[in-house]
């Protein structure tokens, strides 16, 4: 059992590494990437206990709060907790900071996130006082009531991220194996990019102008003349467009007409100095984000127009163009293209569509407990044996995939730039605010998914009168003293999952956010003949020349 859960863990580091590997740019401090991983790390490690403390109930040994499996959960649990409300957003407002010193850094990440805290304490403070006074709530009750909300407010918004998973994970591979359909759709992603990448090119040319005319009259007894060095340094060295690159007139000063007054007064004070270094911060790390997506969206419509060239010509020897930055495909993969992946890609959307129609339906019945057990994954944990590992595994299958789904909900939140700036998720482009707050979400929603999924399993309809799991005890025990938020919720609330999944199977949100949402915070789709003609566009003229060279 411990084995299992050690390896498990061995696992979770690993493909944490590889995670961090793949998404984080190569700038972001060190730090940083630490507490990224510690938090996606510990997140994890609740999905590696749960198998365990499962196992440990159904053997009839439920271990003891004060015992190593409620050590593990209390280290687990808590951990996940002062990371995600303490520790990332404080250091996510420090990397975000323009300021010149670590004290300032440290001061503008606290005072950014205390208004936040303030705000949300007033509001929770005076609730509290009104329930005290009406005596609809004692003080013994407050803190099961802070576990409650926390746990509803996780379970709430990890039911939405989950059934996006559970729907669009299928869907997405069902889409793939037909390779003309993607290439339409990378055509009509290809022309979105094109025009955010515009937006932000625009962005950083007005904020490197700023950053020219603030420097240029600047004299180098200026007392604001070293932070000025610093910030012009960042925008010579990490900006594609240079301070030296902007337009002059004859006398050779910055034409200061397409700026405006405010643009003008950064070079008064330290202030203004650091709040135009955490602009031009982040118009680059915004630009380069932008510019990493045209990348990858290119890329893969070249690699897919070969594909759909060669699947025209049954000749899976050709190569297509000569493209810079794309290497040949040998012929056996390009048959693999062509021919194999389309069924391999069916096959897995059917397995994971079903996998995720179960997981639907034992949400919807949690209200039925046992009297009748409706739920696949519950019925075959419960009503055959399977030995240590066999359980242990039946276990962790389903709680990893509802983990996925909810992990590619949040990636995908990044990849659509629902915040723009705050989360952009890129391939080795992702900068320290980014990691830091996907991180943070790891860390509020995998402990409610997995205690939504004690219930999917029916865990406690099985366990013997009085026996109940260490998580349970240290996360649900409390929820039985408060009314409607406790276990009936639990119950409950799930079935809203059903009606979710089905809305997005049926694309009835999309409908609706076409109808009432700005275009910015709409998901993606390849309707739009705007989009897609100027995508196709873009793709003929980036294919006679070197991709990289674009920048």
């Amino acid at each position: 059992m411990w084995s299992f859960y050690i390896a498990t863990m061995v696992c979770v580091g690993v493909a944490t590494f590889f995670l961090l590997r793949f998404y984080a740019a190569p700038g972001v401090p060190l730090f940083v990437q630490a507490i990224a991983v510690i938090a996606w790390v510990t997140s994890l490690s609740i999905v590696a206990l749960v198998p365990v403390d499962v196992l440990d109930s159904l053997l009839g040994t439920s271990g003891s709060i004060t015992g190593p499996l409620g050590i593990l959960w209390s280290i687990s649990y808590w951990s996940t907790q002062v990371l995600c409300w303490a520790v990332v957003p404080l250091t996510s407002g420090f990397v975000d900071a323009g300021e010149f010193t670590f004290a300032g850094r440290s001061w503008a990440g606290l005072k950014d996130h205390a208004q936040f805290w303030i705000i949300m304490g007033s509001l929770s403070g005076t609730g509290l006082l009104v329930l005290l006074i009406s005596g609809r709530l004692t003080l013994s009750n407050i803190s099961p009531l802070a576990l409650t909300l926390s746990n509803t407010y996780g379970l709430v918004a990890g039911v939405f991220l989950l059934g996006y998973g559970l729907v669009e994970i299928p869907r997405g591979m069902w889409n793939q194996a037909n390779p003309e359909e993607r290439l339409r759709s990378c055509s009509y992603r290809l022309g979105r990019c094109a025009d955010t990448l515009e937006d932000a090119a625009s962005e950083l040319q007005s904020v490197i102008t700023v950053v020219e005319a603030t420097s240029q009259p600047m004299s180098r007894r200026d007392p604001m003349r070293p932070y000025m060095d610093i910030i012009y340094k960042y925008a010579q060295d990490k900006s594609p467009f240079k301070p030296s690159m902007v337009p002059r007139d004859g006398s050779g000063r910055v034409d200061l007409e397409s700026l405006k007054d405010s643009e003008l007064d950064y070079g008064c004070d330290q202030a203004g100095l650091a709040e135009l270094r955490h602009r031009t911060r982040k118009a680059v790390h915004n630009y380069e984000g932008q510019f990493a997506s045209y990348v990858n969206v290119v890329t893969e419509a070249f690699e897919l127009e070969n594909v759909c060239k060669c699947r025209a010509s049954r000749d899976y020897t050709q190569k297509g163009v000569p493209i810079a930055g794309i290497k040949p495909v040998h012929p056996h993969l390009m048959l693999y293209k062509c021919v194999a992946k389309p069924w391999v890609m069916r096959l897995a959307a059917l397995l994971l569509g079903g996998t995720s129609f179960m997981v639907v339906w034992s949400e919807a019945t949690i209200g039925l407990g046992r009297h009748p057990d409706l739920s696949p994954f519950s019925l075959a944990i419960h009503k055959s044996k399977h030995g240590e590992m066999g359980t242990l595994l039946l276990v962790m299958g389903p709680l990893v995939y509802m983990v996925m789904c909810c992990q590619y909900s949040l990636l995908r939140l990044g990849f659509i730039h629902v915040f723009t700036f705050r989360h952009h998720v890129v391939p080795h482009c992702t900068h320290s605010t980014s990691l830091l707050r996907n991180g943070a979400w790891a860390c509020r929603f995998t402990a409610p998914i997995c205690y939504n999924y004690l219930h999917v399993i029916r865990m406690q309809d099985y366990l013997a009168s009085g026996q109940t799991m260490v998580f349970s005890k240290k996360m649900g025990a409390a929820l039985n003293d408060v009314p409607l938020f406790g276990t009936a919720f639990n119950n409950w609330f799930p079935v809203v999952v059903l009606f979710w999944c089905g809305a997005l199977f049926l694309n009835v949100w999309q409908v609706i956010a076409r109808l009432i949402l700005p275009a910015r915070f709409q998901v993606q789709h390849s309707g739009s003949n705007e989009h897609l003609e100027r995508g196709q566009v873009l793709i003929r003229k980036e294919q006679a020349r070197p991709l990289l060279s674009a920048k």
